[in-house]
This record gives C-alpha cells, structure tokens and sequence, in this order.
C-alpha cells in the first residue's frame, strides 16, 4: 500500500535532477521467535506467525523496466533515511557517469521492524510481545532472526518480482542477510549480488578475551545508560554533539540561508558533503559529532519520535507537556548488540557466497545471468574489524569475496561519517563488477 509520494521542488535539484521519492508501508508476514538451530522444528516457546508493517522509501531512478535494483539495509540503531545523502551522490554518479540510464533501475530503503518509522508502527505489536514474553518466561524483543524473517517477507513483495537485486547491508544488519539467504525457506530469487559494509559477522567458539566479544558486551551497557529523552530536538542534537549551547532555531529543518524545509528536502540533503568543521567544536567529542551534518540532522529527525507527557513522565518534561525520545527503546537496542546476535556458522558463509559467485547462474526467469557476487566494503579506521578480524571473515567465506574496497576518512560507521565516500565505493562495485555480470552496458565517469 503506497501512503504518498513528494516531490522536491526543483529548484532544490541539481541541474541533473533526481527521482521522485516515494513513501510505502508493506504488510509483512513473518515468523517471530525463531531461533538459529530451531529453524526447521515445530512450535517453539515465543514462535508465532505475524503481520508487521515496513515502512520503506523508493527512488524510482529508470522507467525502462531494466537495470539493478538496490535494496539498502542500515545499522543497528540507525533507519532507513540515513542513506539518503549516499544514495543522492550515488544517482549524480550514474546520472553523469553511464552510457545507458537503465542500469539502476529502483533504489529501496527499509525500516527494520524496531527501528525508524516501522519501529512507531509496530509499537503495540512490539510492546505486547515483550510483556507477554516476560509473563510466560521467554524473550519478546525484536533479534537478528526476526529480522531476517522481517527482510526475507519484504524480498518477497510482488514489487520486486523478476528484479536484479542488489543487497546492501550496514554492520549488524550483514547477520540478517546472511540468515535469511541460508536458513530460511525463501519464495524470492534474490539478491542477485551482495555488498556488505563493515560486517560484524562473528564465528562460535571465541574466547571472552576476545576483543569483539568485549566490545559486544560493552555495547549492551553503554546502551543501557545512555540517555534516550529530551525536552526537544534542538536539545537531543545538542546532546549528541556534546555542546553545551546550541541555537534552538538550528532545528526543525532550519537553513543558515534561511527558510524551512524538511530535511529530505532542503539543499543541505541534495547537495555535496556539509561541512562538518562545526560538529563538537564547543563541548566533548562523541560518536556523533564525527558524523557528516546532513546524517545527523536526519538522525534527530527521524530517529526520535516526540511523546505526549504524561504522570509517569520525567517530572522535567511535564511542564511543556511533550518531550522527545528514542523510537528504538533502549532495552530493544541493547539485546541486538550481544554476540550470539551476529554469530553464524563458517559453512553458512560459504553456501551464500557460493550461491552468489560469478559461476552460478540465476534461473531462466532472470535470463539464466552469471550471479554478481559478494562484495565486501571496509572503513579506513580500523575501530571495529580490524585486520585479523577481516582475515577470519574471509577465511569463513572461503576466499569466494569478488572484491574488497576501503572507504577512506571513516570508521566503523561508514554511511554516517562518510556517505560520499560510501557512494563511490559501491559505484565501483556496482560498475566495475555487478552490472556487467548482469549484462548491462556502463562507463566510468567522464
């Protein structure tokens, strides 16, 4: 069911133009309570067959009914709308770059289930499973395998019928990927081609020194006490920035040129990088405040949700009557952050890489193509898999990689601190590999 579609003004376009955006809500059926190992058995404590909604965004980039379709899948914690400044730099890339305008044909990009807009509504779903889990003994939050339920029901949609699907998948979210493509009883022919983005895909058997199980654990805790409400969202970004003062006119949607215009829609999301030489600057560093400006204006916009206050509230936000928070609760957060959450068999691995090589051919439904492969793309700062992280990973996947790149002047966060560069990186996967598996005719930039 499509709930709109906008389209920008155009003089906040490039002289190139870019698609019109349109906004859907999907229905999806879906197996929750799923557990690795528990996949094929009967009924399980918690298991059940559900109906969730998936809040996604569409560029429709070419009519001609050919070329690649991206599915873009973010983070843990991140949303759908963080990819917006990367998918505006990569449209710029094929539109000035190619000889044929079809070889991308549509761009997704979707809510994980406890996350964005999908999180706010599946919110009494989400609520209900929880309390009924606590009640009966088992957990109810949202983990990696109801997310692959969730992403393997949206690669079902009729919309993505005889389509070359291309999944590009950010840190945690590379588990959801994996499980759905090897564990799951699947109705879909896709992905045609894989990229994966600083995967987090761990292996059984690590001891508790290791470092990424340490930093897992860390993650859980951090999360935990973090702060997750504010009395607005000029207060929220000044928060995440670690400055101590901030201009509330900053915030909604504000521009230093002035006028008001949301954030998918001012010049600031359309145009190149913005300058980040402000974020930080007046107070601690944090997280954020390495982040491109464009990503985190998003961030405050479409990570929290503002609430109506009530008795049970914060005594310093029942005053105003409102405040802002968190759409991903922190207890729902936290629980994905724990190993167990990202670990997979080596052999799992191996199958999907296998099943995506360029020796394998996709059915005659797809023209009987060579698939386009599994791509892997690495930060620059090694804070999260470094070195002999990614050797393992690759070991795990039997070498089957069609290609590794690094995107410079970022770390683990990729599409956060560095869209740009994120965009160029799959441009070249995407032009120097994938659509010429699929036979499409390109050239590099002029």
């Amino acid at each position: 069911m499509t709930l709109g579609r906008w389209a920008p003004n155009r003089d906040t376009l490039d002289e190139m133009g870019l698609p019109v955006l349109e906004k859907h809500i999907f229905s999806l059926r879906c197996t929750f309570g799923l557990r690795t190992g528990e996949v094929l058995q009967g009924k399980t404590l918690g298991r059940e067959d559900v109906t969730v909604q998936c809040a996604a965004l569409k560029y429709p980039v070419s009519e001609s009914g050919q070329g690649l379709t991206l599915v873009l899948t973010h983070g843990l914690s991140s949303h759908k709308e963080s990819y917006h400044p990367t998918v505006t730099h990569l449209l710029r890339l094929n539109a000035a770059g190619t000889r044929s305008a079809s070889w991308i044909r549509e761009i997704w990009l979707i809510d994980m289930p406890n996350h964005g807009e999908s999180a706010a509504l599946n919110r009494a779903y989400l609520e209900d499973r929880q309390d009924r889990g606590r009640k009966e003994g088992w957990d109810g939050r949202c983990d990696t395998m109801d997310i692959s339920t969730y992403l393997n029901a949206f690669l079902s949609i009729k919309q993505l019928q005889n389509h070359l699907v291309v999944g590009i998948a950010h840190s945690g979210n590379c588990t959801a990927w994996t499980h759905a493509l090897t564990l799951l009883d699947r109705t879909h022919p896709h992905p045609f081609a894989l990229v994966f983005i600083e995967p987090t895909l761990i292996f059984p058997g690590l001891p508790p020194t290791d470092f990424r199980i340490i930093h897992g654990a860390a993650n859980v805790r951090g999360v935990l006490a973090k702060r997750d409400k504010w009395s607005n969202r000029a207060e929220a970004k000044r928060w995440l920035l670690g400055t101590k003062n901030g201009d509330p006119e900053d915030w909604p949607g504000k521009q230093r040129g002035g006028g008001s215009l949301g954030p998918l829609q001012s010049r600031s999301f359309l145009g190149k990088n913005a300058n980040k030489s402000g974020n930080g600057e007046a107070g601690r560093t944090t997280v954020w405040s390495k982040w491109d400006d464009r990503v985190l204006d998003l961030f405050v916009e479409h990570a929290l949700e503002e609430v109506r206050a009530s008795a049970s509230s914060p005594p310093e936000f029942t005053e105003s009557g409102f405040y802002v928070r968190s759409i991903l609760r922190k207890e729902e957060e936290s629980s994905l952050y724990a190993c167990p959450q990202h670990t997979v068999e080596p052999a799992q691995l191996a199958r999907m890489c296998a099943a995506l090589s360029p020796g394998s051919r996709k059915g005659p439904a797809l023209g009987n193509r060579s698939m386009g492969g599994v791509h892997i793309l690495w930060a620059e700062v090694e804070d999260y898999t470094p070195k002999p992280a990614r050797a393992e990973l690759l070991d795990g996947m039997s070498h089957r990689v069609v290609s590794q790149r690094v995107v410079p002047d970022a770390g683990h966060l990729i599409p956060q601190e560095n869209p740009s560069g994120l965009a160029d990186a799959v441009y070249d996967v995407l032009v120097s590999h994938v659509a010429v598996a699929a036979g499409l005719t390109v050239r590099t930039s002029l």
